[in-house]
């Protein structure tokens, strides 16, 4: 299927609880992960794809955490869900950060953790 079918099929599948895209190539040689909306916003509409599957918030956490389990923690700080992160800075020192627990900061953990290649 092609990426414009994908965005119209979007349209009548994607849920309140869907904010991620997984897709994968015919290929099948890796898969990615997106935001909806950036997928939707920058998707070549003609690149053949072989498969999509949509996922909430719950299905990409259990996925960052199979990736870094040692690095990523949840935690609950002031009533609100919070994602403790220890990544290595470009000096080499151990960071710790505290991101709020919504789509943008579990993809950009994502995004450096598997440096945007997964092999699935």
């Amino acid at each position: 299927m092609k990426g414009a079918e994908i965005v119209q099929r979007l349209e009548t599948e994607c849920q309140e609880q869907h904010k991620f895209i997984k897709w994968w190539r015919i290929e099948n040689d890796f898969v990615d992960y997106e935001l909806i909306e950036t997928f939707i916003s920058t998707v070549d509409r003609n690149q053949v794809f072989a498969g999509y599957e949509l996922l909430n918030m719950e299905q990409m956490w259990t996925l960052l955490k199979a990736q870094a389990p040692q690095r990523v923690q949840r935690k609950e700080r002031e009533h609100k869900d919070v994602i403790v992160w220890e990544h290595h800075t470009r000096k080499g020192e151990v960071k710790e950060e505290v991101c709020p627990f919504i789509p943008q900061s579990l993809m950009t953990i994502m995004d450096v953790e598997t440096r945007g290649n997964v092999i699935d």
